[in-house]
């Protein structure tokens, strides 16, 4: 499986995504005291509606999408990168999936010089987890670093995962491919990558989160650059409707299902009773907003 071709790895990946049409380098920013967030975006994938919730009735699932206005049949989902300026330092969160992976993503350079964000100026790459939406547009077209200056982080729990020598086996068939890619990436990423464990202070201002799961070695941040606190929670919360109102719930790219909705409401919790805001990856119109309890379960509140 080592051996595996660029275009295998790229054609298997692939094909879990229905989505067709051009990438789109929207952005969106907010204020964080004297920190200024920008959501850029790398475009969007679209997965069919059975990836929102692997092991539950598909009725409740319906009835859920369908109550909230949305369909029940495929989910599209925003690729929201998020980047911190504090004055002439830039930090970014996830990378993309690049040009390569599908036509609906690779907005993140058009993006990026849209928000007046000079890649050669990024100074850190904090990822949440090594899945190819959120790693492989690490690199550019000559599969070299596209932040040339920058260093990239990455948690020891996600790097111990994916080279493992059992990882493949790990996987569904349909996703050995992701594993194969990130490999690839990080390998090349090496020389400047650097490890870290949750809990950590990566660099100042921003600490690790344990949120495992959805990957093994999945982790959140929380962002204090600017003085006033917000969380990037990656993959933690995936849909608008279903990971608040099920978070019990496990998708269809969830590692470990239980473990994923068990750090999905420790989040969940967190944020709700300290009020904090948090930006998500795969939330519409930049993913910004806050959580509420909702009965026994939550709410979404967009910014």
């Amino acid at each position: 499986m080592a051996g595996l071709s660029r275009r295998a790895v790229l054609g298997s990946a692939a094909a879990l995504a229905v989505g067709t049409g051009a990438a789109s380098a929207q952005t969106a920013t907010a204020a964080f005291g004297s920190a200024k967030l920008s959501i850029l975006s790398d475009g969007s994938i679209t997965l069919p509606g059975t990836f929102l919730a692997r092991a539950a009735p598909r009725a409740e699932v319906e009835a859920l999408l369908t109550g909230a206005g949305l369909p029940t049949d495929v989910v599209t989902n925003s690729l929201n990168v998020p980047a911190v300026t504090k004055g002439d330092e830039v930090v970014m969160f996830d990378c993309g999936a690049g040009k390569n992976f599908l036509p609906t993503t690779g907005a993140l350079p058009d993006s990026m010089s849209a928000a007046g964000i000079d890649p050669a100026k990024v100074k850190h790459v904090l990822l949440t987890h090594a899945h190819p939406d959120h790693l492989w547009g690490a690199l550019d077209e000559f599969d070299t670093p596209a932040c040339a200056n920058a260093t990239y982080h990455l948690s020891q729990g996600e790097w111990d995962f994916w080279f493992a020598p059992d990882v493949f086996s790990k996987l569904p068939e349909d996703r050995q491919a992701f594993a194969a890619g990130a490999q690839r990436v990080l390998k090349a990423l090496e020389p400047q990558l650097k490890r870290f464990k949750p809990g950590d202070e990566v660099i100042p201002g921003v600490a690790a989160i344990d949120t495992p799961g959805h990957t093994p070695g999945h982790v959140s941040f929380e962002v204090r650059l600017g003085g006033e606190p917000f969380v990037i929670v990656g993959d933690a919360f995936t849909h608008p409707v279903v990971s608040f109102a099920r978070p019990d719930w496990a998708t269809g790219l969830d590692q470990e299902g239980d473990r994923a909705a068990a750090s999905r409401r420790r989040l969940m919790d967190r944020l709700a009773a300290e009020k904090l805001p948090f930006t998500a990856y795969h939330l519409p119109k930049g993913g910004i907003g806050r959580v509420e309890i909702a009965g026994s379960a939550f709410r979404y509140v967009p910014a």
